[in-house]
């Protein structure tokens, strides 16, 4: 039986590299645009579901009801949080962090998790994946410790591309205060923030499905959203290396499973 997975991004452009692929014509299903692909011996369902942590859920549950995915993938952009990487960089999820909720009450509800780690077996696809492609890796915020509390959310200097495996944090909020993002940093360890990761985590931890998120690095924390207008080619870009990150994460799940 052909292995299924599926890959949920918020926007066209972050999912544009598997709808590229050879195979039927999209569809749409309540807001949610999906199609299918067939990716080395692999069935893969993507879709991109919206903005925000309800479009994430919504989209998830979809994916998983529809077509009970045997993995489930997030990939897309986000803003740096992590002094040591910046724009075209990549953060593996580890661990997906809830910002606007007590996820202490939260977690009193199934699957009663406060946070929601990805999948090893996932990460670790993902980091050979990085590595092949000649990506550096560097320490995770909480790997830095103390020392990161003051520095930079990101660097700006040019650089030969990295990634890190560490956390990413949802929020549905585009973050920029610096009081909000030193928090945001000090209190989760967060290496960057975005606004859909964490609801698909969680929709994915409460079927038992296997979940990885990954996000390419489009801005550093605490640019205001509208510095990014006039930028859509570097966006599209960046947006494009998480889904190609994902589509090599799925080229390698075959032979994960016979070994």
């Amino acid at each position: 039986m052909m292995h299924t997975v599926a890959v949920l991004s918020a926007l066209q452009k972050e999912s544009l590299a598997f709808f590229e692929l050879p195979g039927e014509k999209s569809l749409r299903h309540c807001g949610v645009e999906y199609a299918e692909r067939e990716v080395s011996g692999v069935r893969v369902v993507a879709a991109n579901g919206g903005m925000g942590t309800i479009n994430s859920a919504a989209s998830a549950q979809f994916l998983i009801d529809r077509f009970g995915p045997d993995a489930l993938l997030f990939c897309g952009i986000a803003g740096s949080l992590n002094p040591r990487i910046g724009q075209g960089d990549v953060v593996v999820g580890a661990r997906l962090e809830c910002l606007d909720s007590d996820m202490q009450i939260i977690a009193e509800s199934e699957p009663n998790l406060t946070s929601f780690p990805s999948d090893e077996g996932l990460v670790s696809l993902a980091q050979a994946e990085l590595e092949s492609r000649g990506f550096e890796r560097v320490p995770s915020v909480e790997q830095m410790g103390g020392e990161v509390l003051d520095a930079a959310y990101g660097t700006l200097e040019q650089h030969e591309p990295r990634f890190v495996t560490g956390a990413i944090a949802t929020s549905d909020l585009f973050s920029t205060e610096p009081d909000v993002l030193r928090k945001v940093r000090s209190r989760y360890a967060a290496d960057c923030e975005e606004m859909e990761g964490v609801a698909a985590a969680q929709v994915a931890a409460r079927a038992g499905i296997p979940f990885l998120a990954v996000r390419s690095i489009s801005n550093v924390c605490g640019e205001a959203y509208e510095e990014l207008d006039g930028r859509d080619d570097d966006l599209a870009t960046t947006a494009r290396l998480a889904a190609q990150v994902a589509l090599g994460v799925i080229r390698r799940m075959p032979a994960q499973r016979q070994g």
